[in-house]
């Protein structure tokens, strides 16, 4: 009994593992500024009340929690990096993917937080 336990464990275990894998494969990294212009420049991202709207002269314009938000953004090392006039006034670059209407933003050069926006 205790054998089929552990053996059903293991199973659920690789099973779970999969999928995670199988999800987390759905997005795919930009990389180079040329696709970030094609997929992701010129439309609003949004993520709670607020979004963001990268424009094709650098500049990033949007609104969230109430105020706007004022930076501009550049393409380096195969990531994204803004500036920031409001809200966070500093520079980060990020791991940009897409999947569909959505972008995983993985901030702090790949090494923070995960932020999903989706395009509306």
């Amino acid at each position: 009994m205790t054998r089929i336990f552990f053996g059903f464990a293991a199973a659920i275990a690789i099973l779970t593992l999969q999928t995670t894998t199988a999800s987390s494969d759905d997005f795919t990294r930009i990389t180079t500024k040329q696709q970030y212009v094609k997929l992701i420049v010129g439309k609003r991202w949004h993520v709670g009340d607020g979004y963001a709207l990268a424009k094709r002269n650098g500049k990033l314009t949007g609104e969230f929690g109430g105020k706007e938000l004022v930076g501009v953004w550049a393409w380096r090392n195969k990531m994204w990096c803004r500036t920031l006039e409001t809200h966070a006034k500093d520079t980060d670059c990020q791991i940009i993917s897409v999947n569909g209407k959505q972008m995983r933003i993985v901030k702090n050069q790949g090494q923070g937080d995960i932020q999903i926006m989706t395009r509306k």
